[in-house]
């Protein structure tokens, strides 16, 4: 899966609108979907904010209102046949330093002056992810925010999005309105290079060939542009970029059925464009 950051657009529970009486305000209080004018939706980037150190450290328990909406969001998904998130604690820090941000400026966003983007928010928690996207809201209550982001076209695709599979929301109560945050991620798993060096070799095993040990060679081959390193030359090699370490590219699978090759060795490196989106760098060395 290659690594996306999805727009949303951004929900506002506005206090003062002027072509709207007080009357029309308290009802949208009561009745979301009947008052949608009463918020502004608008487009925005998924942005997010600096973390600190001392929250970083704490995971605190899900609030109520943060279980509410976990719940309505898996319900609305299992009513669709997709299947239900996991509450990610990194992501849920993440979440929580948003949305402390938000209130303590009363007004929501995804990047406010001086802030790092999302990714980079999620990554500094401690996720490990392919794909990221944001929801924010501000409203009276927890049940207006789920209503309020079901029925946004950008919000609601972000909840039923089938590619993500975790999410951390955070909630923070200020004079009396909610300020909510949902960071939702499709999770890579965290893996050292020997250990992405074995996966790979089981997959290559599976296919047929006989996988010798990783070798230094292969593993500076991973780290070349082009060519190989080492005297023993290679009849194919394979360089590619995955944040899925458990499926072969088509092209390498298509090479293996040839039937053209019967041993392999497989090098790991670190990816030469460090971003916060976790992939992996495989080299596979092909030899008949």
């Amino acid at each position: 899966m290659a690594a996306t950051h999805r727009n949303a657009s951004v929900v506002r529970f506005r206090r003062a609108i002027q072509d709207i009486s007080l009357a029309a305000k308290r009802t949208a209080r009561n009745r979301v979907s009947s008052s949608m004018r009463a918020f502004k939706l608008s487009g925005a980037l998924i942005l997010a904010v600096a973390p600190s150190l001392h929250l970083l450290a704490q995971a605190p328990a899900p609030t109520i209102a943060e279980r509410f909406l976990l719940a309505a969001a898996n319900q609305d998904r299992t009513a669709r046949g997709l299947p239900r998130l996991h509450f990610d604690d990194q992501l849920a820090l993440a979440a929580r330093l948003h949305a402390y941000e938000m209130a303590k400026r009363h007004t929501i966003s995804h990047r406010f002056p001086g802030e790092q983007d999302l990714a980079a928010r999620a990554g500094d928690a401690g996720a490990h992810f392919s794909l990221v996207t944001e929801n924010v809201a501000e409203a009276p209550n927890s049940a207006e925010i789920h209503d309020l982001w079901m029925n946004s076209e950008g919000h609601r695709a972000n909840l039923l999005d089938p590619n993500v599979d975790s999410v951390g929301i955070a909630v923070i109560q200020s004079r009396g309105e909610f300020y909510a945050v949902e960071d939702f991620a499709h999770m890579v798993q965290h893996l050292s290079l020997v250990q992405q060096e074995a996966t790979v070799s089981d997959l290559l095993a599976r296919s047929g060939l006989r996988v010798d040990a990783p070798a230094e060679d292969a593993r500076q081959t991973c780290q070349l542009s082009t060519g190989f390193a080492g005297n023993r030359r290679p009849w194919f090699v394979m360089r590619y970029t995955s944040s899925d370490i458990h499926r072969l590219p088509d092209q390498l699978s298509d090479r293996i059925a040839t039937g053209r090759y019967r041993e392999a060795v497989v090098g790991a490196c670190v990816p030469e464009h460090q971003t916060p989106f976790t992939s992996y760098s495989i080299a596979v060395l092909l030899f008949p």
